[in-house]
Formats: C-alpha cells, sequence, structure tokens
C-alpha cells in the first residue's frame, strides 16, 4: 500500500475527495502534507514496533558534559523512542545521551517510511489517526475530530498493537539462580 493510498483511506474515513498525488494543488493533499509525517511519527512512538525496531551500539563523543560526569553519546538520527539501554543511567539530552557507562546500546523505534512493513492493522490505526489530524482542516468539525481520536484511541491502535505483539514471537522466562535456589530446587546439581 503506498503513502497516497494510505491518506486516501483516511480521507475515505472524513468523507472527502480522494487525490491522486501528494503534489496535487486540492486541499485534501495539502492538508495530507501537512499532517502525514507527524502523524506516522506519533504512531510509531506509542510502542516497540515489530516493523520498526533497530538496534545499535552508539558512537561515544569525544564531548564531556560541562557539569558531572559521564559520557555522551549520539542519538540516532532515525531514532524516535528508545525503549530499551544496555546502561543503568542515562537520559536523552537533545540530539545526545548521557549515560554513565562508557559504552551505550540500545533498542530503539526508528523512522520506518517504507510502507511495505506495515501490517494491515498498523495501516488502519495509521489511517485513522491522519483521518484525525486531517479532521478540522477539512470539516470544520470538532466533534468529528473527537469522534476519530476515540476512535484511534479506543479501536483501530489496541487491534494494531495487539496484532504486532502477537506476530513478535514468545518470549521464554527462565527461573534465575536466586529463585531456584529460594524455592530448594537446584537444577544445576541434577
Amino acid at each position: 500500500m503506498s503513502k497516497v493510498s494510505i491518506v486516501n483511506k483516511a480521507l475515505t474515513m472524513l468523507g472527502a475527495n480522494r487525490i491522486t498525488s501528494l503534489s496535487d494543488d486540492a486541499r485534501e493533499a495539502k492538508s495530507a502534507n501537512a499532517v502525514y509525517d507527524q502523524s506516522l511519527r506519533s504512531i510509531l512512538s506509542e510502542t516497540r514496533w515489530s516493523f520498526a525496531t533497530k538496534r545499535a551500539l552508539l558512537n561515544r563523543l569525544e564531548e564531556m558534559p560541562v557539569v558531572g560526569y559521564g559520557y555522551y553519546f549520539q542519538r540516532p538520527s532515525d531514532c524516535i523512542e528508545i525503549f530499551e539501554t544496555t546502561a543503568n543511567s542515562w537520559r536523552p539530552e537533545g540530539e545526545k545521551i548521557w549515560s554513565l557507562d562508557s559504552s551505550l546500546g540500545v533498542i530503539y523505534t526508528y523512522l520506518n517510511e517504507d510502507d511495505t512493513f506495515y501490517s494491515p492493522k498498523f495501516i488502519d490505526a495509521l489511517a485513522c489517526r491522519l483521518a484525525a489530524d486531517m479532521c478540522f482542516d477539512i470539516t470544520n468539525s470538532a466533534s468529528r475530530t473527537q469522534e476519530l481520536i476515540s476512535l484511534y484511541e479506543g479501536e483501530y491502535l489496541p487491534r494494531a498493537l495487539h496484532y504486532d505483539a502477537s506476530r513478535q514471537g514468545e518470549t521464554t522466562v527462565k527461573d534465575d539462580l536466586w529463585i531456584n535456589a529460594a524455592l530448594g530446587r537446584t537444577p544445576w546439581l541434577e
């Protein structure tokens, strides 16, 4: 499904005219261009989507914090949201990431604009989000905008999240040594 197809799905939800290109001079195309990138970034920041997840060992910068201690690392340019790190203590600071650790690995959501990776449920949720974001500009209806936001948050996004989570495989939790010892089990001796 192309970007134009996703936009047209959103425009259909609004009862608006469809477009043939995002460069059209039509109000609908201009409205879509104004919100598409931010709408995509917003929905991608909702969770650790399987199709938009990357792992990276970040480059440590020469620059040191002026106040305090620790290290700076270069935040990936395509990073939307960091969900996990190898560091015990870290925080984003603009386009850099500060950490007490001398090396830093991250798992993050990146700006995946390749819609061939999007699931049908994600496309539905993105179209609904786009419709909500374009609604007032196209329909001049605050109540319809609120209806679409509620639909996005209450139906489309949860379905997309559930679908994506069910496709990520299973994680097996293994007993650790402390739990086994507390329960009187010694599997390492058996």
